[in-house]
């Protein structure tokens, strides 16, 4: 990616968080939340919650991705100061999410947990307004950083990012086989570690330069955004515990984050290498 791609992503978050702002204080106004004693909060806001609710989790959903897109994006240019801004950013948004899933298992009782979502969506919309106003400095940060440089980051930096993109698979896979019986999440699990395994390999075939390593990537991280946003609904309706909820949504959204960014930072058109 260049500064360029970083400021689009930037302009589509703004009205994103505009949107957040609204919902949230639409659900705090006129929303009654449930006080349901079910073991998965969170399913009951799809199941029992309002619209309203039901797109805010939604829209934090992809805030965060977008905001980890915007930070691996960042990584590939050489400049300390957009990653130390974008890093921020990540942070911020990282804080709102998590408070926010968070507010939701305190039966939305936390005032601490919403003053902090509210901090880190102040802080989000600041940063991300500053990134999506790039303009002519994206152009000088282009120049600085130069096309072969950035070039020349892409295998170690895409090699990393899909080896943790694929640890956190592997490690959802034998969450589902070990963590819940059952031949449905057997299933699961069982494709899940087999992508994963196979985005291993990816990351194998980009640092050697292998001429099937950016079709293979592109092949398997596409399967693991579309498989990982099925199974995780799927886990989300039928978990009984908070804790395997919280814990496979935060990991399954980090994974779909670093699979998409792999993605967008691959080399276009019909090359077969990084050479």
């Amino acid at each position: 990616m260049r500064p360029v791609q970083i400021q689009i992503l930037s302009r589509i978050m703004m009205p994103l968080l505009i949107l957040q702002f609204l919902l949230g204080m639409f659900a705090n106004l006129f929303v009654s939340f449930s006080t349901s004693t079910d073991p998965n909060p969170l399913a009951a806001v799809f199941t029992a919650g309002s619209p309203a609710l039901m797109l805010h989790v939604v829209v934090a959903v992809v805030l965060f991705i977008l905001a980890l897109l915007v930070l691996v994006a960042a990584a590939f240019i050489h400049r300390r100061s957009l990653v130390i801004i974008a890093s921020a950013g990540f942070a911020s948004s990282a804080l709102a999410f998590f408070s926010g899933i968070a507010f939701v298992y305190t039966e939305y009782a936390n005032n601490t947990l919403s003053y902090l979502m509210a901090v880190g969506f102040l802080f989000g919309l600041i940063i991300y307004g500053n990134l999506a106003g790039l303009g002519v400095r994206g152009s000088n940060l282009e120049r600085e950083a130069g096309p072969s440089n950035i070039a020349l980051s892409r295998p170690l930096g895409l090699t990393l990012l899909q080896l943790i993109a694929g640890g956190i698979v592997i490690f959802g896979g034998i969450a589902l086989i070990g963590f819940n019986p059952g031949i449905v999440n057997t299933a699961l699990g069982a494709i899940t570690l087999v992508l994963g395994l196979v985005a291993f390999l990816s990351a194998y075939a980009i640092w050697k330069n292998k001429t099937w390593s950016i079709m293979t990537a592109r092949l398997v991280n596409i399967a693991i955004v579309l498989f990982s946003t099925s199974q995780e609904t799927y886990t989300i309706a039928t978990a009984t515990t908070a804790n395997t909820v919280a814990g496979s949504l935060g990991g399954t959204v980090v994974a779909l984050g670093l699979c998409i960014g792999v993605v967008l930072n691959l080399p276009s058109g019909n090359q077969t290498g990084f050479r």
